[in-house]
């Protein structure tokens, strides 16, 4: 063509370029940002299946640590259960002590009996110190039960009850237990051993519910590991491929930058005529 005014070759040459150009920027962004989406308009679609992951992924972790506090909380609660029930092994050893009436004076039953109700005593009021963040373990506040959120969404499949019953001496049933008389250690007996069975349930119960969220940890780490791994085929840039993709648009920024310039050249052949 021996036109001047429009130069067709260039402005193909100067399109080309700016889509290299735009290229490059996108590949930049990814390689220095490390994601594949840095827009919405990079993926819409892909965008919102990531974020959705996402979310999925902050709960999970969330009920991870929810379900780690429950274990701690159970793991206080059973090492106050061990010692109470060592207070009871004693008062059942006071009990059987003070029952032995054929070698026990008065005062001695006394003295059996000011130790029994100091233990008792010890028992009243662990019921109201032992305590997890505050709130308070043996009084009775766990007996209905109190929710575990142990899964990402609401519902009963994502929660788990723990229930702990009031364990002071009333609730044990030997707060009317005492051994100043033998008839009163002989009954006292049978109550402790009651008490003792009741402390080991109640033991038993909370180790079961332990191990259940040791369980319960273990499928939410998989599953964080397995949401992760999705979100991030989606999300994350792949480096290699962004960094071929990177050194293909240079090559083909240079030689669009040398193709513009001879495109740009051509019409000057056209002086050609005028000599």
């Amino acid at each position: 063509m021996s036109v001047v005014n429009t130069n067709i070759s260039g402005l193909i040459g100067l399109n080309n370029l700016r889509l290299t150009n735009l290229g490059l920027q996108t590949s930049l962004e990814r390689l220095s940002s490390g994601l594949r989406i840095n827009h919405a308009s990079d993926d819409p679609s892909g965008l919102a299946i990531a974020k959705g992951m996402e979310a999925q992924i902050g709960g999970i972790r969330t009920a991870v640590q929810n379900a780690e506090d429950g274990i701690n909380l159970i793991r206080t609660a059973d090492g106050s259960l061990s010692e109470t029930q060592d207070v009871l092994f004693r008062m059942r050893d006071l009990a059987v002590r003070a029952a032995n009436e054929a070698t026990l004076t008065t005062a001695d039953l006394t003295r059996l009996n000011n130790e029994f109700n100091s233990l008792m005593n010890e028992i009243d009021r662990k019921s109201d110190a032992v305590t997890f963040n505050t709130k308070v373990l043996f009084d009775g506040t766990f007996a209905a039960g109190q929710v575990l959120q142990v899964g990402p969404d609401n519902g009963a499949t994502f929660q788990l009850t723990l229930s702990i019953p009031d364990l002071d001496a009333t609730g044990l049933g030997i707060n009317t237990a005492s051994v100043g008389v033998v008839a009163n250690a002989q009954s006292a007996i049978d109550l402790i051993n009651s008490a003792l069975n009741q402390v080991s349930d109640v033991r038993a119960n909370l180790s079961i519910q332990e191990r259940r969220l040791g369980h319960i940890i273990d499928d939410l780490k998989a599953a964080d590991i397995n949401i992760s791994a999705a979100k991030s085929r989606i999300y994350d840039a792949d480096m290699a491929v962004e960094i071929s993709e990177f050194t293909r648009l240079q090559i083909l920024q240079q030689s669009g930058t040398a193709i513009l310039a001879q495109a740009n050249a051509q019409p000057q052949s056209v002086l050609q005529l005028l000599k």
